[in-house]
């Protein structure tokens, strides 16, 4: 017995699915061999289907009809159309995972918001774009789409870039142009978590449904059903399911599962009771008529893959399978609400241990991550890609050539700061460049970062940068220093000039030396640091090579032009930005001593070196650095200067 024998004739029983789940055959069968239908669990979302590259390139040709793209989502549609199992739309609009460009006068943050025509003209393109690619390519695949997805947020309309260039009316036009390019055959949801919440329930209803209702533009309700096993109480649930039920033609369960961070046996049972309780209301209120549900979707096939993990900060057990397919007691209680339980079978996965098997999708990832930036046109041929984190007027800039995805930027970010990332100009995703700069590449990353301040209308702002971004920041100093309200400079060197002007990372590229030294001490007795150094090992073992125009470029040595230790000591006094410095003992790239010298030539600097760590402290100690990189701009804030050397 499986479940899409078990509920055939009452809904369809299907499952999200990742890129990684479609690269792992053992996935694929197992999904083919339980389920009757599959959602896209991110590769569908706009994101993924605007061509940032083409509109970047050609704004003026594209300004009213995006440039789509659909080489992330065809995979999935090509394997839905050779193995003809259905799939669920998720989503076409959406305020998240819609890049803030899209929304942009010619698709430049810089630029401002498009007007409210522009958006409209470019939200009905892409929706035509969208279903007629499909539509055209692989007919009668989708049988469903959520058009908007979680429009309602704090008792009202959520604030968003939709609302604020179209205003609420977006969701009756995202259902107007999607009533009048799909195909006869699909229906169109409104798709929303929490909705056993009674205010949401009820807003819902009346500011979205019945609208939509009224203009007979929405076929059914999708109810995403992310539950914890103490809450909702289900008896709400219950009363919601039945009250879109009366609404709308249809409901679906969209995105069901339950967090739970305990696997001990008896939490197991626990979540097999909660699951049989659910799945009891959904098949009462279906066989009752009183909610027509078409299709109960779970959020991903096994508890390994599970986005709760990450979402919760604690690993989560939320599904019916888990390891190689394997069933847990939830997936037997839940069969039971339909199926005598003396009748139902064992479930023994068979599939050989290759078929979990399955190199990365290193290019996928790549270009997953970059849509992810934002982008800002800063000179002819050259744009420069961002990730931004946090909000508010408080400012950290930080450029680097690729940031580490937990970092001290994150964590600062979800202190009250609003913190940018640029990735630096000649490395992806930002452009690419022929020309080398010589001893000139520090003040043009330097300059790049003013520019993308000027673009972002920050007047003045707080830098943080590590190695090479701490490289970046000596020369913004020099530069710009009206603009920097502090720097705080982790592991910042600047190097000996005694060195050499060749960086390290590109002798190592180039072969010079075959890897450099030991970047940090063994870690004694610390398994949180182990934790962390474990995956930014796995993080950067994910990275593809880099490009052979990115390996061309050798960015050198901050402050090359000071051709003594002398002048570059003057130089250094000359800065009077308040500095805070971040180091290591056993950093043997920027050791203590040339730390200790940058310290005694700044006039405002602060110094905290921390023994038994090296020069991936940034990434070694996230809470302890921020908590200092914290206090110390609160200082400037309120003061205006840090205390004078401090070790």
């Amino acid at each position: 017995m499986d479940l899409k024998t078990a509920f055939a004739g009452r809904f369809k029983v299907g499952a999200a699915i990742s890129r990684m789940n479609l690269s792992t055959p053992a996935n694929m069968k197992f999904l083919m061999d339980q389920f009757n239908s599959f959602t896209v669990e991110n590769d569908m979302k706009p994101m993924f289907f605007l061509d940032s590259e083409a509109n970047f390139k050609e704004p003026e040709k594209y300004n009213l009809a995006p440039k789509l793209r659909f080489d992330f989502a065809s995979p999935y549609l090509d394997f839905a159309k050779e193995h003809q199992i259905p799939m669920r739309g998720h989503t076409l609009v959406w305020h998240n995972q819609t890049p803030k460009w899209f929304f942009c006068r010619n698709y430049d943050e810089g630029e401002g918001l498009a007007d409210r025509d522009t958006m409209l003209k470019r939200l009905e393109n892409y929706i035509r774009g969208v279903l007629t690619f499909v539509q055209e390519n692989y007919p009668g695949v989708i049988y469903a789409w959520d058009v908007v997805n979680e429009v309602i947020d704090e008792g009202d309309f959520r604030k968003s870039l939709w609302t604020e260039t179209v205003g609420t009316d977006f969701v009756i036009k995202a259902f107007e142009f999607a009533k009048k390019y799909k195909a006869p055959e699909v229906k169109l949801f409104y798709n929303d978590y929490d909705t056993f919440e009674p205010w949401k329930r009820d807003l819902i209803i009346e500011k979205v449904l019945k609208p939509l209702l009224a203009e007979g533009l929405v076929d059914g309700m999708g109810m995403q059903t992310h539950l914890q096993m103490d809450n909702p109480d289900l008896s709400e649930y219950e009363i919601s399911l039945r009250s879109f039920g009366d609404l709308v033609s249809e409901v679906q369960i969209t995105e069901l599962d339950i967090h739970n961070a305990d696997a001990s046996e008896e939490s197991m049972e626990r979540l097999a009771e909660r699951y049989k309780e659910l799945f009891t209301i959904i098949l009462k209120a279906k066989d009752e008529g009183k909610a027509n549900v078409t299709a109960v979707t779970f959020w991903n096939l096994l508890d390994e893959n599970s986005w709760l993990t990450n979402f919760r900060k604690e690993r989560s057990h939320p599904l019916l399978f888990e390891g190689k397919c394997c069933a847990k007691k939830a997936y037997y209680s839940v069969l039971e609400t339909v199926v005598p339980k003396d009748q139902i079978e064992k479930w023994k996965p068979e599939y050989p241990d290759q078929d979990y098997q399955s190199p990365p999708p290193f290019e996928y990832f790549k270009t997953m991550r970059s849509l992810m930036y934002h982008r800002i046109h800063i000179e002819p041929g050259i744009d420069l890609c961002f990730e931004e984190y946090g909000s508010g007027d408080n400012y950290i800039l930080s450029a680097q050539v690729g940031f580490y995805p937990f970092g001290m930027q994150q964590k600062l970010a979800s202190m009250g700061y609003h913190v940018i990332c640029i990735t630096l100009r000649g490395f992806y995703p930002s452009s690419y460049v022929e020309e080398d700069y010589g001893e000139r590449w520090y003040d043009v990353f330097a300059e790049d970062v003013v520019k993308v301040a000027d673009k972002l209308h920050i007047d003045k702002f707080f830098y943080m940068g590590a190695s090479h971004g701490a490289g970046v920041g000596w020369h913004l100093m020099l530069l710009a220093p009206s603009r920097v309200k502090g720097f705080v400079a982790c592991v910042p060197g600047p190097h000996s000039l005694a060195e050499g002007s060749m960086s390290m990372r590109q002798m190592v590229l180039s072969g010079i030396i075959k890897e450099p030294p030991p970047m940090d001490p063994p870690i004694d007795n610390d398994p949180r640091r182990e934790k962390r150094r474990n995956f930014r090992s796995a993080h950067i073992a994910m990275n593809p090579e880099p490009d052979l125009r990115e390996k061309a470029i050798d960015y050198g040595r901050p402050l090359l032009k000071f051709k003594t230790e002398e002048k570059l000591c003057e130089a250094l006094s000359t800065i009077e930005v308040p500095t805070l410095i971040l180091g290591a003992i056993d950093d043997p790239i920027s050791t203590p001593e040339l730390m200790i010298r940058s310290a005694k030539a700044l006039p405002h600097c602060k110094m905290i070196l921390y023994s038994n760590c090296g020069h991936n402290i940034d990434t070694d100690l996230v809470e302890e650095l921020s908590g200092e990189a914290d206090r110390f701009m609160k200082q400037v804030d309120h003061d205006g200067r840090v205390y004078a050397w401090d070790m």
